[in-house]
């Protein structure tokens, strides 16, 4: 049994990526494997834990392959290789940029003219991260929020920080999408307790995301949360990657794709809004497909 105990890097426990680890689990069972899900792999991390051999497969996504592979952003200095899809999962998720109604702020190019002291929940601060291409495109920076008196939190997807809780954020950027999960929990909070204005992106940022960081244009839609009064123009991914090393034996990742095709009703019950569809499955613009679950879906007929 030693040689089928494998391990799935998903994200913290109840995320989509976690959901996709408790369901390739499910697929592989009867086949004997036991698979641990880690919550370790999260974020950035994920990849590292596939290139680095301390998990067989895992969960990820566009925007994270798109810099790994490149070596930029959160990769930068870094090159990884080697990867192949099993998978390619649809999620539909957003960016959403929120501002709290109490500080007047209608459009970011105010927070410079008031030199207002934002205190900004977001993921990274670091010079070229989504927060920063978004102040500087308004004609700031966390540095000069931060000597206004302003302050950054993190955004942490680990149940980490009451920071909305406890009324300390004014501003919000980050990925928005179906689900009470511990990343997307801030959103419902912070919808629930204060009213949030959400902002639009103006054409130019839209393209400057989708160039920067491999996003689509996507339309955040009206109603998905209290405050979101209109459909947004914004951008997103709405694709997931069920990905390993193409190293990896054929007839783990045979079993893994048969298993989710065979086995497409599981999810329907996700706590999250993922999707299985077969004339989708095999696309990814970014990794090129494993052989054993190139030659899968060619025996479906899925693959053009």
């Amino acid at each position: 049994m030693a040689g089928r105990r494998i391990t799935f890097a998903g994200s913290t426990v109840g995320e989509p990526w976690w959901t996709l680890g408790e369901i390739v689990a499910k697929v592989l069972e009867p086949h004997g494997y036991q698979v641990n899900i880690t919550h370790e792999s999260f974020s950035d991390n994920n990849v590292r834990w596939i290139t680095g051999r301390k998990a067989q497969v895992g969960a990820t996504t566009p925007v994270l392959i798109q810099s790994a592979i490149e070596g930029i952003h959160e990769f930068k200095g870094e090159r990884h290789r080697g990867l192949a899809s099993i998978a390619t999962i649809k999620r539909p998720n957003w960016v959403a940029l929120a501002v709290r109604h109490e500080t007047g702020i209608s459009d970011l190019k105010e927070v410079k003219e008031r030199k207002y002291p934002l205190r900004i929940l977001a993921q990274s601060p670091e010079r070229g991260s989504l927060l920063d291409v978004v102040l500087r495109t308004y004609g700031t920076n966390l540095k000069e929020i931060e000597s206004w008196g302003g302050k950054f939190m993190k955004w942490s997807g680990r149940m980490l920080g009451g920071y909305v809780r406890e009324g300390q954020v004014d501003m919000m950027l980050g990925n928005i999408y179906l689900g009470y999960t511990p990343h997307n929990r801030f959103w419902y909070e912070a919808t629930m307790l204060y009213d949030m204005r959400f902002i639009n992106f103006d054409e130019a940022l839209i393209d400057k995301l989708v160039k920067n960081f491999g996003y689509t244009r996507g339309t955040l839609p009206h109603g998905l949360f209290r405050g979101i009064d209109r459909d947004i123009p914004s951008v997103g991914t709405d694709t997931v990657y069920i990905y390993c090393l193409k190293s990896q034996p054929a007839k783990l990742v045979r079993l893994i794709a048969e298993g989710l095709d065979k086995n497409s009703d599981l999810f329907k019950n996700a706590r999250s809004a993922i999707y299985y569809e077969r004339d989708e499955v095999w696309k990814n613009p970014y990794l090129p497909l494993h052989p054993a679950a190139a030659e899968y879906y060619r025996s479906k007929g899925y693959m053009e």
